[in-house]
């Protein structure tokens, strides 16, 4: 038996440290999995996020699973249990409505970027306190799969026979330190399984984004506020040279779930405002430190929200508003082409990573010229700007950056993509 979660844990991070190689980011199902998750990151020094995924069950059955539902809202079930429980289509529809409430509920309250963020091209560490059925497990390692993860691991301190040797096939590779025969419940190889909270897991989140990312130094920037067409609050970091203005400006876009603070845009904004441009990086709607939910904050409205960024940029003095530059990442790559192909004041873009889903069809009407910038390890991405780079309607440039993954972790591969972010605004603004 575990003496609790954490133990667990700190056993787990044991059996991992020597298996484990090259970045990679560990997802915990909440609640109970992100306890024994943080002394894993904690030993690691790896980031830390959530696998919203949530089992499915019956109002008489509580506690007994038919199925899982992920937060892309897929299900997997299973159905000899739903015929056992005398389940139909609409108690199914039922459950599934639930629990996507509350998978939404805890993505707005927890607030860390998604697994998705990671995506695709990383390596990948599932974790949980337990596995019974394996099923909401299993609704966690098919959406890893389906989102490009590199290498798929499952870890966990207890497994049933059956489970265990579902994940072995299922996962890359499978961790477990006790598999029982004889399985009955996770809380029974716990001396203390006491229920984590809401708070609890809000705080161990912190806890684990404070060890992956050293505290900086006071920034040197200015931040500010701005409102978007629906009235929210959106919150910006201006980072402005120390020489006499105005200065060319670069906004950034961020990915799903990310936000201003992203270190891989920070590092590019610094090395920006090096060469003496300025640099705005802002949260959309229902990120970081802006208003409204992530709900709202769809491909349209994070549109919107650019729009509001330059509106704000093109009033300030220090500023040269006919010198207004765009740096897409990930899915905020697709959010800048679409304000692009309608917004001749965006000059130049930069698009790191980019996921083009939903801008197809705008890229031929961008006239801007546009760098794009894909790791070496990010196969499916690379794909996607090499077909990208051919319906681009202005002057373009695909650029594959030694040993770079998704999210450029390896700091050799960051400079170098910052170097050419630099090299191409220099050149276009």
């Amino acid at each position: 038996m575990f003496r609790d979660r954490a133990e667990a844990g700190r056993a787990l991070a044991a059996e991992l440290a020597p298996v484990l190689s090259g970045p990679c980011v560990v997802a915990a199902i909440p609640r109970g999995g992100v306890a024994v998750a943080l002394p894993i990151v904690e030993r690691l020094r790896v980031p830390l996020t959530v696998a919203y995924a949530r089992k499915l069950t019956a109002p008489f059955a509580p506690e007994f699973a038919f199925g899982a539902l992920d937060e892309d809202g897929q299900m997997v079930l299973d159905p000899e249990s739903v015929a056992g429980l005398g389940l139909g289509p609409d108690d199914v529809e039922k459950a599934k409505a639930w629990v996507w409430a509350e998978i939404q509920r805890r993505m707005t309250l927890y607030r860390v970027p998604p697994l998705a963020h990671h995506l695709p091209g990383a390596a990948v560490v599932l974790v949980d306190d337990g596995l019974a059925t394996g099923l909401t497990m299993r609704a966690a390692l098919e959406y890893a799969r389906r989102h490009g993860a590199r290498e798929i691991t499952v870890a966990v301190p207890c497994a049933a026979t059956e489970a265990a040797e579902r994940f072995r096939r299922a996962a890359d590779r499978f961790v477990s330190l006790i598999v029982d025969d004889a399985f009955t419940a996770v809380g029974t190889y716990y001396e203390d399984f006491s229920p984590v909270t809401d708070e609890d897991v809000v705080a161990m989140l912190a806890r684990a984004q404070q060890l992956a990312a050293p505290a900086d130094p006071p920034e040197p920037g200015l931040r500010v506020s701005f409102k978007n067409s629906l009235g929210r609050e959106l919150a910006g970091l201006l980072l402005v040279p120390a020489s006499g203005g105005p200065h060319p400006v670069v906004v950034f876009a961020h990915g799903w779930g990310s936000g201003k603070d992203s270190p891989r845009n920070r590092a590019v904004a610094h090395a920006l405002r090096a060469e003496g441009f300025a640099a705005f990086l802002f949260d959309f709607t229902g990120h970081g430190d802006s208003g409204g939910t992530l709900e709202e904050s769809t491909p349209a409205q994070q549109v919107d929200d650019l729009g509001a960024a330059l509106d704000l940029l093109e009033a300030l003095g220090d500023v040269d508003g006919g010198r207004m530059g765009v740096v897409g990442a990930s899915s905020g790559a697709a959010v800048a082409l679409l304000r692009a192909a309608e917004d001749a004041r965006i000059r130049a873009l930069v698009l790191r990573s980019a996921n083009p889903e939903g801008a197809e069809a705008a890229a031929p009407r961008v006239k801007a010229p546009a760098l794009l910038i894909v790791g070496e390890h990010d196969a499916p991405i690379r794909i996607l700007n090499e077909e990208l780079l051919r319906h681009l309607g202005g002057p373009r440039r695909l650029e594959v950056v030694p040993a770079g993954d998704h999210l450029f972790a390896e700091p050799a591969a960051l400079r170098q993509a910052s170097a050419l972010t630099v090299g191409w605004f220099k050149k276009h603004l």
